[in-house]
């Protein structure tokens, strides 16, 4: 529903971004970094992936119609995005 209503789709972008800089200022503070400095792009692309995977996963929890817990749906996206990410970085090199 939310990708076939554009009015709810431009909604959920709009909270995607403002949740990403929320995100990336918590992180940045973890990280030690200051989160007012925008050139650093660590941690908007953490937050941005984080995001990512929480809808990946809802996407499937739903299409799965809830049969695995949304929880495990998002550890599999993050340990999805983990370990893949390795193999593209190896393989551009």
């Amino acid at each position: 529903m939310l990708a076939d209503t554009p009015a709810l789709h431009a909604r959920h972008v709009e909270k995607q971004l403002a949740w990403r800089d929320l995100l990336g200022q918590e992180i940045a503070r973890r990280m030690g970094t200051d989160p007012d400095w925008p050139s650093d792009p660590r941690p908007p692309a953490l937050a941005a992936a984080a995001l990512a995977c929480l809808d990946a996963a809802s996407s499937a929890w739903v299409a799965g119609d809830g049969a695995v817990p949304l929880s495990a749906m998002l550890d599999r996206a993050m340990d999805t995005t983990r370990s893949e990410a390795h193999e593209i970085r190896d393989h551009l090199g």
